[in-house]
């Protein structure tokens, strides 16, 4: 009897120990989990931090290279091309002073062809730092005029720009000008880097949100490709977006050309 007695007692305590082990063994586990889960939030915040600081020292980048080129293009108008357009005054005048010789014209007309040549180059320098349209008329007028000139700019390049003819709202200047740098990325990476022959822009307004749809017919590419990263035209169209807040999407594939949506939805 004392015997049996005995046998459940230690019987008892031994289930007694192992339910405590294993109470503590959970509760090891359940620690466990807890620290590796708060280490991993940790882990997410300062991952997050370090994006919004990224972000906003690239979004510094951008605006003083926006500033800086705001400084360049006003140098270029005011100080060289002034000069420029000076220059071309004297030499009428000297033209019709000095004695005419076969010489001398010639290189007289010479002048005159650089000093052309160079005027028309800073007024373009300064015109893709800082378009007068975009500030003066806006974002449509600026994307038709962008349009007009790529176009010009090569023989096998055809470009079909398509909006609505009512008048657009302007917006902030800091959106306008954001959209407008990445159409012109756009436009680059088809002329240089496609090489794109037919490039279509499409431009409208729907319940007070600007849509922009870009297309082209170049290769294309495979955005999930192994080892593919997207190059810093594609990097600074995204951080531009980002900074005014705007939604893009990109669609492409090896010789499917390439499509992007843009909508932003203005400050009123």
């Amino acid at each position: 009897m004392d015997t049996s007695i005995q046998g459940e007692e230690i019987l008892l305590l031994i289930t007694v120990g192992i339910l405590i082990m294993l109470l503590l063994v959970f509760v090891l586990i359940a620690f466990f989990l807890l620290s590796q889960r708060k280490l991993q939030q940790a882990r997410q915040k300062a991952y997050a931090i370090e994006l919004e600081q990224r972000e906003q020292r690239l979004y510094g980048t951008i605006q003083i290279q926006e500033n800086e080129r705001q400084r360049i293009a006003k140098d270029l108008h005011d100080s060289i091309g002034s000069k420029l357009n000076v220059l071309h005054l004297y030499l009428h005048r000297l033209k019709k002073q000095v004695p005419s010789t076969p010489l001398i014209s010639e290189t007289v007309q010479d002048i005159f062809e650089v000093i052309n040549t160079t005027l028309d180059t800073t007024r373009r320098i300064s015109h893709d730092l800082l378009p007068p349209t975009l500030e003066k008329f806006g974002l449509k007028a600026a994307l038709n005029e962008a349009c007009t000139q790529y176009a010009k700019s090569s023989d096998t390049l055809q470009i079909d720009f398509a909006s609505p003819h009512e008048p657009y709202p302007r917006h902030d200047k800091m959106a306008e000008l954001n959209l407008f740098r990445v159409m012109q990325e756009l436009f680059s990476n088809s002329i240089k880097h496609g090489p794109a022959t037919h490039i279509r822009v499409e431009m409208q307004y729907q319940n007070t949100k600007l849509h922009i749809y870009y297309s082209d017919n170049g290769p294309g590419f495979d955005p999930a490709a192994d080892g593919y990263k997207p190059g810093l035209g594609l990097q600074n169209i995204e951080s531009r977006m980002n900074m005014i807040g705007a939604q893009y999407a990109l669609n492409t594939a090896p010789s499917k050309g390439l499509e992007v949506q843009i909508t932003y939805q203005p400050t009123l």
